[in-house]
């Protein structure tokens, strides 16, 4: 067995400070907030590390993104080589067109532009997503393992992101994490419901048992089954204010976040502290 080398006294002083400055920077960074769809939203989805974006910060254009190019209407969808059949891509193509135009119709407004979509090869098969709203450009990260079905269901979320970044501009990007996710969850509607009619019904046992999460938790460093929670929980809240107060307010209220869960204007647009809108919507779930 090989001996390990010596470190001189000398040396010694610039390798601690060189260590302690990469600790400090390790813990003063500011902690980066997955903008995308949990991998495990549909059910049966292998669990997978996200793509993280900086909260508040618009997403850096991705390296470019090799595979067939396929034209479905509104979109341009890139689908890595080998990643499906030859003869699924015009099926994929319907597919996709499809999630749009239900998300369009299910949010309240089309996509104001044409959206690059990438279905990209996940070596590890780890499904998830991301959207580049201000390159108008969303992906899904999958393998052929997986079901097609799994894919379109993670881009109707990412759709929906593009929606907001066309209905609201750059404030999008620093919506509140319960608004920016809630909406993208709620607009999915069907491809994320699972069966269930309405994200109501799909949060109400958990909200009757009392196992509800608080609606201004950060998920950041909880485990994946609290972000899903987290996720459906503020969809309902997104179908609750809609449902209840109307899309006026509910416009109001998404361009007036900082990014952080709870950060939005509720007092001001509804006269109600979020607090008392939460325990509104807990109340709501339950008499659906």
């Amino acid at each position: 067995m090989g001996s390990l080398p010596r470190i001189s006294r000398e040396a010694l002083g610039p390798i601690l400070i060189a260590s302690l400055l990469v600790l400090m920077a390790a813990l003063l960074a500011p902690r980066p907030r997955p903008g995308i769809a949990p991998p495990s939203a549909v059910v049966g989805a292998p669990a997978a590390p996200e793509r993280l974006v900086l909260p508040g910060v618009a997403t850096p254009t991705p390296m470019a993104i090799s595979g067939e190019y396929t034209p479905g209407g509104a979109l341009d969808i890139v689908s890595a080589e080998g990643l499906f059949p030859a003869g699924e891509k015009d099926a994929l193509a319907a597919d996709l067109g499809r999630a749009l135009a239900y998300v369009s119709q299910r949010f309240g407004s089309g996509p104001t532009g044409r959206i690059s979509a990438y279905l990209v090869l996940e070596p590890g098969c780890g499904l998830h997503g991301i959207a580049y709203t201000a390159e108008r450009m969303v992906q899904v990260y999958t393998c052929p393992d997986l079901p097609r079905a799994r894919a379109v269901n993670i881009m109707a979320h990412e759709f929906v992101h593009q929606l907001a970044q066309d209905r609201y501009g750059d404030r999008h990007l620093q919506a509140d994490l319960i608004l920016l996710e809630g909406v993208a969850t709620w607009g999915a509607g069907d491809y994320w419901l699972g069966g269930e009619p309405s994200f109501a019904a799909f949060v109400r046992p958990w909200v009757a048992a009392g196992n509800a999460l608080p609606l201004a938790t950060s998920y950041v460093g909880r485990p994946i089954n609290d972000m899903n929670t987290l996720y459906y929980e503020w969809a309902s809240f997104v179908e609750f204010l809609i449902k209840v107060y109307g899309r006026d307010r509910f416009d109001a209220l998404y361009v007036s976040g900082h990014s952080d869960p709870g950060s939005a204007d509720y007092l001001g647009v509804y006269g109600k502290s979020l607090d008392q809108l939460e325990a509104e919507w807990r109340d709501w779930v339950l008499s659906q």
